[in-house]
């Protein structure tokens, strides 16, 4: 029984040292810079996307204080 234990540990540890090797691999070659996209996204959007975003936003906004209000006027109830 414990040398199942002991090689479950080793099998473990030698995943996790992988996966970690594998993570810093890719941040130090750059995997997880997409500039690029960003700037696509921002250059490539058409102005009725940015207006409904604005929208989104403002109805977010709205619903936000509206929360706030009834929470106040139960605060006030009690």
């Amino acid at each position: 029984m414990n040398n199942v234990l002991i090689l479950e540990l080793f099998v473990g540890i030698l995943v996790s040292f992988s996966l970690l090797g594998i993570l810093i691999w890719a941040i130090k070659s750059g995997q997880f810079e997409d500039n690029k996209k960003a700037m696509d996204g921002l250059l490539f959007d058409s102005t009725e996307d940015l207006q409904n975003a604005v929208r989104l936003e403002e109805k977010r906004k709205k619903m936000k204080e509206a929360k706030e209000a009834s929470k106040e006027e139960q605060s006030k109830e009690i």
